[in-house]
């Protein structure tokens, strides 16, 4: 009987522990529902948050949000730019106090491909696209480093400075897009985030900086 006696002892140790986890925020779990941060978080991966860890440049971050489409939840980020740091994106690469952060990331980006150079590469159709009267060039997401250590024949989709997305313009009140971004310097008390997969247009520059009381944990193994 022993044995039964520590199993049950354990399990209802670890649901204990579960709960003060789950009510003071100190661990949480949660499951991936979007691919805004594709490659490295894909859909219906499972992770553990906790609000003990305070939170890191680069790091993922999870944070409430209300959307007007979706109502209340809790989305998932890189941490990108803290309170005193200046963000800028320049032709599609993120800067961080002037240093490129792009290069220590797996990022997923869009790429243009001439129709008859998509038998070789490896992309999601339903999420591709042309752009009229250009039906000879396919529009797909892909990651960056398939693409490179492939040798893809194909280009990435970089959108011209000057060329203001209305989005943007409305919170920032700036020429901005989402490929040349800034600068901007993260005042106290916000955060700034991005997605992996870059052209995925739900963060900081589509909706504006996040309140640091929305943060909810530090996502523990990524």
């Amino acid at each position: 009987m022993k044995p039964l006696i520590i199993a049950a002892v354990l399990s209802g140790l670890v649901i204990v522990l579960w709960i003060i986890g789950r009510v003071t925020f100190a661990l949480q779990f949660f499951s991936v529902n979007s691919s805004a941060n594709r490659p490295t978080l894909q859909p219906g991966q499972f992770f553990f948050t906790s609000k003990l860890i305070k939170p890191r440049r680069l790091r993922y971050l999870c944070y409430r949000v209300i959307t007007p489409e979706r109502g209340p939840g809790i989305w998932t980020h890189r941490l990108c730019g803290l309170p005193g740091d200046t963000i800028e994106i320049r032709a599609g690469i993120l800067y961080v106090n002037g240093q490129n952060e792009d290069r220590h990331l797996s990022l997923m980006h869009i790429y243009k491909i001439d129709k008859k150079d998509t038998a070789g590469i490896v992309y999601d159709r339903s999420l591709s696209y042309t752009i009229p009267p250009y039906a000879d060039t396919i529009y797909a997401p892909l990651e960056e480093n398939y693409v490179q250590r492939c040798q893809l024949p194909c280009e990435r989709y970089i959108l011209p400075p000057g060329m203001r997305d209305d989005t943007i313009f409305r919170i920032y009140k700036k020429n901005w897009n989402r490929d040349h971004f800034g600068p901007l310097r993260i005042p106290a008390g916000k955060f700034f985030v991005l997605g992996d997969n870059r052209e995925n247009i739900q963060d900081s520059r589509y909706m504006g900086l996040i309140e640091q009381s929305k943060y909810v944990g530090t996502v523990l193994w990524k």
